[in-house]
């Protein structure tokens, strides 16, 4: 429900009520229930309700019929990224879902707010995807309160702490159990290298995972936005690639010691940085920082992207299926066994280690965010990015997403080391393929020592 001021909410709390259970402790919440005296909609049968039905990922039938009245791979593209990306109004509930969060928390805790981060708000994020959530703490703007001498007395949690940060979210999850209603589910996994709160919200039904004050994670989900504003086709390329890792099982909901949607989205991000379609992060910085100087400021009409833009040599207008079929080349060929990705610098560079994938963490570059992957999956993921390339070069345009979407073919020719087939029409250019055993020894000597 929503009205239409702050005085419609008072009044509306104003003339709730508790349940008159006895001996049962309550707290007041953001949320109320109305039961009418009479019976509402009496002859309506309920399997004609469908509850969050515009949330949920569509079918692969669905998706193979809307396909289907698509001509071209591009266009294809597009129809599936519309299909598959979260609506405003699933944007909205997850916003909402972090703010009853934070309504609760900021009780206990008032320098405390909870925030979305991850795919629910970088622009990448498809229907049905979990929501990451962060605590992140209030620092307040205002200087004339800091020299006071009059504070509050308090247990301090430093939240930078592991420990800490572990009975932090253990005693979060306990509130959450006792006073948030509609969550369920809770599982606090306090021993993981990010230690977070598993639930699940039944009143917008999502599943969440909650962190403690991670402002990296933050960042990068902005910087993720911004380079989903630079160019329209961005998205279009990032959900396509993501949905064939997924049908591919290159990714998984689970984490583990295969790559994440994070890490493909930034081998993504490089890979066009390559093709001067996306700036480096420093290049990015520093016209944003000409934008905040004292001559660009003054000057309504200027805009950072735009000055960019006119600074690259060349354009780049290749259409989405040349950048997806050259994406698969691209990577089918990486010599991942000594270089490095680093999207901060827009190039690749030698390896710090020897993780068999290394993409750098662009807010720190001592950090490897990929340093699950493991040289198994990184095999299978090049071994996949070859048989992509060859699925495109040997079909017609019309069929190619369908072919690296469709689950029930790829299951049949799915990455692996026991499949004897023979893969035909690579280029002389690209590696063996991944068909066996031996095949796999030859490959191995590009991507892990």
């Amino acid at each position: 429900m929503e009205l239409q001021s702050t005085e419609d909410v008072r009044l509306l709390r104003d003339i709730a009520v508790f349940k008159t259970d006895v001996e049962c402790a309550q707290s007041v919440t953001p949320l109320f229930s109305f039961k009418p005296r009479n019976k509402i909609y009496l002859d309506k049968p309920k399997e004609n309700i469908s509850i969050y039905s515009n949330f949920k990922a569509p079918t692969p039938n669905k998706i193979d019929k809307l396909l289907e009245q698509v001509d071209s791979a591009s266009d294809q593209m597009i129809a599936l990224y519309n299909c598959l990306k979260i609506t405003d109004l699933d944007i909205r509930l997850r916003f909402y879902t972090a703010n009853e969060i934070s309504y609760y928390l900021s009780r206990l805790f008032p320098n405390i707010c909870v925030v979305p981060f991850g795919s629910s708000v970088n622009g990448f994020g498809q229907k049905g995807c979990d929501l990451d959530l962060l605590c992140k703490t209030i620092v307040s703007s205002n200087t004339k309160i800091n020299w006071r001498k009059f504070l509050f007395m308090t247990q301090s949690v430093p939240l930078a702490e592991r420990n800490e940060q572990k009975e932090f979210l253990e005693a979060v999850g306990t509130v959450m159990k006792i006073c948030i209603p509609g969550i369920n589910d809770i599982r606090k996994i306090l021993e993981a290298r990010v230690p977070i709160i598993k639930f699940y919200n039944s009143y917008t039904n999502m599943k969440c995972d909650l962190s403690s004050t991670n402002l990296i994670a933050l960042h990068m989900s902005e910087l993720l936005y911004t380079y989903g504003q630079l160019d329209w086709r961005i998205k279009p390329l990032v959900c396509t690639i993501r949905k064939w890792a997924r049908v591919m099982n290159l990714t998984k909901e689970q984490p583990g010691h295969w790559i994440t949607n994070f890490s493909l989205t930034l081998l993504i991000i490089f890979y066009l940085q390559t093709k001067d379609i996306l700036p480096s992060v420093n290049t990015i910085k520093c016209f944003v920082e000409l934008s905040k100087s004292d001559s660009k400021a003054a000057d309504p009409n200027f805009n950072w992207i735009e000055s960019w833009k006119k600074s690259i040599k060349r354009t780049n207008d290749e259409d989405l299926h040349n950048l997806l079929f050259n994406f698969f080349e691209y990577y089918s060929i990486f010599d991942f066994k000594t270089q490095a990705i680093c999207i901060r610098d827009g190039r690749y560079k030698s390896k710090n280690d020897f993780s068999p994938l290394y993409i750098h963490n662009p807010f720190n570059s001592t950090l490897n965010v990929s340093k699950n992957v493991t040289s198994c999956e990184l095999t299978r993921l090049v071994d996949c990015f070859q048989k992509a390339f060859n699925t495109m070069l040997n079909s017609a345009e019309k069929d190619v997403i369908l072919k690296l979407i469709n689950v029930e073919e790829t299951k049949k020719t799915n990455c692996g080391f026991n499949n004897q087939k023979t893969q035909i029409g690579l280029e002389e250019k690209l590696l063996p393929p991944v068909t066996n055993i031996n095949s796999l020894k030859k490959i191995q000597g590009n991507i892990i020592k």
